[in-house]
Order: structure tokens, then sequence, then C-alpha cells
């Protein structure tokens, strides 16, 4: 009888477990992608904000031309502050898109053409980390220098008010006799 009772319980738990699904897939929504629309993304003429991340240029097109060359350090110097920051913009971009074309080679089994973008992206993107670590730490060490300069300026201040203060008490017991002697003279 003790196995009877086990199993019962067990069909009922698996009875409410088949209603609890049932309820809970007929509440969900279901997603049914629309492969129209999607087979457009990245095609000449489409508007679709996912075109960031698809390459626009065509495979043909992409294994005939090579791509350029990685962003040196030397070259990456002479930009600016606002010139780095849209560089990076445009990289991360890149990686991105090249992200996107290479998860969707491996789904559908095929090469992805000019695998090296992606390392001459990175290799930029570390160029430009490069650069603004550079010129942080020089900025970091002006700051250090300009510290040490106010101290040394302001010790050279402290010496001349100790100076003048010293100089100033004996010139002020000497315009003070000055002033009571007129007052004197005057008197008489």
């Amino acid at each position: 009888s003790g196995g009877e009772s086990s199993s019962t319980t067990s069909d009922e738990k698996k009875e409410k477990i088949q209603r609890w699904m049932k309820w809970n897939t007929s509440k969900t929504w279901k997603y049914e992608p629309n492969l129209d629309l999607i087979s457009k993304i990245g095609k000449e003429g489409s508007t679709s904000p996912l075109d960031a991340f698809r390459d626009t240029v065509s495979r043909e097109k992409r294994q005939t031309e090579r791509v350029g060359r990685s962003w040196s350090v030397k070259e990456l110097r002479r930009k600016s502050y606002d010139d780095l920051h849209k560089l990076w913009l445009v990289l991360y971009k890149e990686k991105n898109m090249l992200l996107t074309e290479a998860n969707l080679a491996r789904r559908h089994g095929y090469m992805m053409i000019q695998p090296d973008r992606r390392k001459k992206v990175r290799k930029s993107m570390g160029a430009i980390r490069h650069v603004l670590g550079e010129r942080k730490r020089a900025k970091i060490a002006d700051h250090k220098l300009y510290l040490e300069e106010l101290e040394r300026v302001g010790a050279l201040l402290e010496e001349l008010d100790v100076a003048a203060a010293e100089e100033g008490d004996g010139m002020e017991d000497g315009m003070h006799k000055e002033a009571t002697e007129k007052l004197g003279e005057d008197k008489i």
C-alpha cells in the first residue's frame, strides 16, 4: 500500500506540473522571427539601425579588396582627444560588426572573409589606450610638479613674511618714535 500512495502522489504532481506548463505556455508571448525583415538587414537600401552590426560591403567586393592597416601609436599621438574619442567609437562599432559577422559565419558554417580585420581593430584600440595612458601619466606628473612648485613658492613667501615682520617691527618702532618726537615739538 506504501507503493500505491507514492505513485498516486507522483501522478498528481505530474498532472499538476502539466497543467501549470499548459497554463504558462498559453500566457507567454511567442517570438516568431520575421525572416523577410532579417534578410534585409545589412543589404543595400536598408535603413534599419541594425545595419551597424552587419558588414555593408558585399562579400565579393570584400574578397577582392584588402582592408587597411591598424593605427600606430606614433600616428595617434598627433591626434586631439576629440579625434581619439571619435576614432574609438568608430572602432567599437567596427568591432561589434566583426563579432556579428564572425558569429553568423560560425552559425552558417562558412569562413569569415579577412578575419585579420578583428586583430587590426584590436591593435588600433590598444594603441588609443596606450596614447591616452601616456597623456594621463604626463598630466599627473605635471600636476605633481605644479604642487611642488606651489609648496616651494609658499615656503619662500613665508620666509619673506617672517623677514618683513622682523624688519617691520624695527621700522614701526622708528616711525612711532619719530611721530612722538614731532608731536612733542608741536606742543612746545
